[in-house]
């Protein structure tokens, strides 16, 4: 069942010109990118907040818990374990310095491990034609949510939660659904107009390739294409040979008269 508040159709801003852009409609191609490559520097970088072991007892109790739980792996390595713990007790005395090792490391990590493919609920955004779509010039694809959230090729998928603020996430969490989804699906308040929906995919313990990031969707969840306003002749008629083609329902945008909005024909 589709979870109510997930949109029928999400779009990709894509640019024509780009021969990377044109293989999601000549090859049903997709691209998984990496957190790094974002253009959000806070997007995929919600850590634990170290800084809220403010006391000695805070700081104990965690590398207590935290001993105890990563025991048999140490021992297993042959570390020794209470040096360990008086390692992890000095590097705790400065807790700032805990904190930005902690996410450069996580950081890496998660560039490392994680695709994800970022797409709006919106066909008619114009910003999001501006700064995705070639400046109007370019299209965008609209697939349908529930096939490709089906399709068996991303791990998981949903909306964007904007927030006004930075999520707090407690050092004794422990992992769950709902904290990796605080980290992977929560923006700024300033990026609401991008209606954001993501479909993500966890590679792990391999490092993907460039070539493991670009994935190829069922042709089936490819269901309309959007023409940008200002789309050359050229782009428009190499696009429209295509879609017609592969039977795609295909769109012309154009500006509604005396407003800021959007509207579009089926061509």
């Amino acid at each position: 069942m589709k979870p109510e508040n997930y949109p029928e159709i999400i779009y990709k801003y894509r640019c024509w010109s780009n021969q990377y852009h044109q293989n999601i409609l000549h090859k049903n191609q997709v691209y998984l990118s990496a957190p790094k490559h974002f253009n959000d520097p806070f997007d995929f970088r919600i850590s634990k907040n170290y800084l809220l072991l403010d006391s000695q007892e805070k700081i104990k109790k965690f590398v207590d818990d935290g001993l105890k739980e990563h025991k048999e792996w140490l021992i297993h390595n042959g570390k020794n374990i209470d040096y360990e713990r008086a390692l992890l007790m000095e590097r705790l005395q400065n807790l700032e310095q805990y904190q930005t090792e902690y996410e450069v490391l996580e950081n890496e990590e998660t560039d490392k491990s994680q695709g994800v493919l970022s797409l709006s609920a919106k066909w008619d955004s114009i910003l999001m034609w501006s700064h995705y779509g070639d400046f109007h010039k370019g299209f965008n694809i609209g697939f349908s949510e529930d096939k490709m959230r089906k399709s068996g090729l991303f791990g998981k998928g949903g909306q964007v939660i904007y927030s006004e603020s930075f999520p707090v996430i407690d050092p004794f969490t422990e992992f769950s659904m709902e904290t990796s989804f605080l980290q992977t699906h929560y923006k700024a308040k300033e990026w609401e107009y991008e209606a954001e929906y993501r479909l993500g995919k966890l590679y792990y313990p391999v490092i993907p390739s460039e070539e493991d990031r670009t994935i190829t969707v069922p042709e089936e969840c490819i269901v309309e294409i959007n023409l940008g306003i200002s789309i050359s002749e050229k782009d428009r008629n190499e696009i429209l040979e295509i879609t017609r083609q592969r039977n795609i329902k295909t769109y012309q945008l154009k500006k509604v008269p005396f407003k800021f909005e959007l509207t579009r024909t089926q061509l």
